[in-house]
């Protein structure tokens, strides 16, 4: 019978979607109590239980196709009764294959879990953690407040400029040299603004953009800028430099908050190794004339995960995801920039 036939269906769906469900739970359970990337690869591994991460929508989307094939009958007659009826009867189809559609949000939202746990474990990342330098911590909005004031990039936006993700951790170059680093997210948001016939400033849109960059603290390097976006910082990298290279003043423009000192600083090694930092990326490099801290701040996400992994179904996926992924742009600016530093 064609009614045993759905209710089996049906049944089938339930019981496979439930096991998903499950994992899910598992999944989540396993990110908050692993305290090591190995120890959550682990937790994946034996599973001793079915490895399924995708849920079966087959018959909610049958169901929708169907129902959407019964709404169709209302262009073809419209003033007939039972091509109404026929509309009514599909469009109710089309409501409960909505509303019985698993969509794929609880699976997203616990495999960036993941992710952000691996991360964090992996490439010792404390997030939302303040650098060990600092001796006396302030609450973390007072700390990132301080931090944008000391650099003129923190003011890109007209409406907002927010560092809305930041983690702490050690670089150690190839001769165990440590610098504290924080890792961060900034995004800002512009007002795109027309005068109206009136003459009068409206609105049109917000532009949101975002760049990624790290501070570095305990620098002994003050009072430089240099920018390979063509960018002029004005106060306080108030005076500008030019190396004898041309190559070099083409690439990147200098800028320091004291002309002796800044010609004394730049000498041609110095700015060979600047060259060498900036050949292969584009951002603005800023040593503060009085902290030392420096600051670099580029259009490439040292966030972004790159993966082997094109769709993740089942926990052996997962796994091979969790254990192969990288942060390659977080990886070329920590060997670039502590071969800078040395």
């Amino acid at each position: 019978m064609p009614i045993d036939s759905v209710k089996h269906s049906i049944h089938i769906r339930r019981k496979k979607n439930a096991v998903v469900f499950q994992n899910i739970a598992r999944l989540w359970d396993i990110g908050r109590n692993a305290k090591t990337h190995q120890e959550l690869l682990d937790g994946l591994h034996p599973w001793n239980a079915p490895i399924t991460l995708k849920f079966e929508n087959l018959l909610p989307l049958a169901l929708a196709a169907l129902g959407i094939g019964f709404m169709l009958f209302i262009v073809i007659q419209p003033d007939h009764g039972w091509a109404q009826l026929c509309f009514a009867v599909g469009l109710a189809m089309v409501f409960w294959a909505y509303i019985s559609y698993e969509k794929d949000d609880p699976l997203e939202e616990v495999i960036a879990f993941l992710e952000t746990e691996c991360i964090a474990r992996k490439y010792q990342l404390a997030f939302n953690r303040q650098p060990q330098y600092i001796s006396m911590p302030l609450n973390n909005l007072q700390f990132i407040g301080n931090l944008k004031r000391m650099f003129p990039v923190f003011k890109q936006g007209s409406l907002s400029n927010d560092i809305q993700t930041f983690a702490s951790t050690v670089w150690e170059d190839e001769n165990q040299q440590q610098h504290q680093v924080m890792v961060f997210h900034y995004h800002y948001v512009n007002e795109l603004k027309v005068r109206d016939k009136d003459g009068d400033e409206v609105t049109v849109k917000e532009i949101h953009k975002d760049l990624w960059g790290v501070f570095v603290f305990d620098i002994g390097i003050h009072g430089l800028a240099v920018s390979a976006t063509g960018k002029n910082f004005g106060y306080p990298y108030s005076f500008p430099w030019h190396s004898s290279d041309i190559q070099t003043n083409q690439k990147l423009k200098f800028y320091g908050d004291n002309q002796m000192e800044i010609a004394k600083l730049l000498s041609p090694g110095f700015v060979l190794r600047l060259a060498d930092f900036f050949q292969n990326r584009e951002g603005d490099l800023l040593f503060h004339p009085s902290h030392r801290i420096m600051c670099y701040l580029g259009s490439t996400d040292l966030f972004k995960v790159s993966s082997k992994a094109k769709r993740i179904q089942d926990v052996s996926a997962l796994r091979g995801h969790l254990r192969t992924f990288k942060l390659n742009a977080l990886e070329n600016l920590k060997n670039d920039l502590t071969q800078f530093l040395k």
